[in-house]
């Protein structure tokens, strides 16, 4: 594959990456080991460079925005930043890295823009073709003409196909429960992310991410396969209530876990309960519910554990909390962009 047939959601890792490096080097911290790793990680490909020279290219552009971002320095005052181009941080000139450290965090926040309407409108265009689905925030449940009943939870689209051999749910993303009618001469599959997961009847849940699903089975016996891929055979595994398995489009099943039921159906009962779970885990799920989002900077914050119980009618209070105990500064772009450090 070319670079310039690199897929969508590559570009997007890679972009985030550039943004990564972006604040590495500009954090007045920078080593010469940190300057030769970036050099290297531009080099790999002309789709490195391109993402790296985007990041820089958002920001020179962002001059009207700079000149009247008010932003909080170390002290806790408040002090307007003033316009400057900055020029490559893999050369960087004598005082470039007397800037202060919250400015470089705009770049990271005006990739989250651009890459947050860019998934607005691919999920546009997934909602659209599929024949039940929900926005950011909302859940919904529907009965299938046979009587199954599915739940979707926020952000989640999908197709149905039932024909008289076969009851097939195609899952295009996000997270749905099933309660599946009995039926012995129709199986009811769904499929995602070319894994099949089989059920006669019982209750489970599929999990779309990015890249791998995850199932988990509340009541009943599911059978989850995925068929062979580069450097994998085909895998199959047997779930029962309280158990769940992962697995990716270019992976085989993980192993058979058990699960707390409570936590895995929690946002059934309008909540959100985490144990010892990290931050990163966190953020993603508060960002499939809220408007707006939130980007983490810090690579160490990334694994601080939380535990908390969280409304799903209130969630900018758990961001609220998030930042109040843990040892977290924060940005804040609008209420709906904010970037933690």
């Amino acid at each position: 594959m070319s670079d310039a047939d690199c897929p969508d959601s590559e570009q997007e890792r890679l972009e985030a990456e550039a943004v990564m490096w972006m604040v590495r080097l500009t954090s007045g911290e920078t080593t010469e080991a940190d300057r030769r790793a970036a050099n290297l990680w531009r080099r790999k490909s002309v789709a490195h460079q391109q993402a790296m020279e985007k990041a820089f290219r958002i920001w020179n552009g962002m001059e009207g925005l700079r000149d009247s971002l008010i932003i909080p320095d170390r002290s806790g005052e408040v002090r307007r930043q003033t316009q400057r181009t900055i020029p490559h941080p893999l050369f960087p000139s004598g005082n470039f890295y007397r800037q202060d450290w919250w400015v470089w965090k705009v770049i990271v926040a005006a990739i989250a823009v651009l890459a947050l309407s860019y998934t607005l409108q691919s999920d546009f265009l997934i909602a659209w073709r599929a024949d039940y689905s929900t926005g950011t925030g909302e859940q919904a449940t529907w009965e299938f003409i046979d009587g199954s009943i599915v739940q979707l939870n926020t952000h989640t689209a999908l197709n149905i196909a039932y024909s008289q051999k076969m009851r097939r749910v195609d899952l295009l993303q996000g997270e749905a429960a099933f309660r599946v009618a009995k039926d012995p001469s129709r199986p009811f599959i769904v499929q995602a992310n070319q894994g099949t997961i089989q059920a006669v009847g019982t209750e489970f849940f599929v999990y779309k991410f990015d890249r791998s699903v995850l199932v988990t089975v509340v009541e009943g016996v599911v059978d989850v396969s995925v068929p062979p891929g580069h450097e994998r055979p085909s895998s199959s595994a047997r779930l029962k209530a309280g158990q769940s398995v992962q697995f990716g489009a270019n992976s085989g099943l993980s192993e058979v876990k058990d699960v707390d039921v409570g936590i895995a159906t929690a946002w059934q009962g309008g909540r959100l309960i985490f144990e010892a779970a990290p931050l990163t885990e966190v953020v993603e799920e508060i960002n499939r519910y809220r408007s707006g989002h939130i980007v983490i900077v810090n690579d160490t914050l990334r694994e601080h554990l939380v535990s908390g119980v969280f409304d799903l009618d209130s969630l900018d209070s758990a961001v609220t909390t998030i930042e109040r105990t843990l040892p977290i500064a924060s940005l804040h772009l609008t209420d709906r962009l904010i970037v933690l450090q």
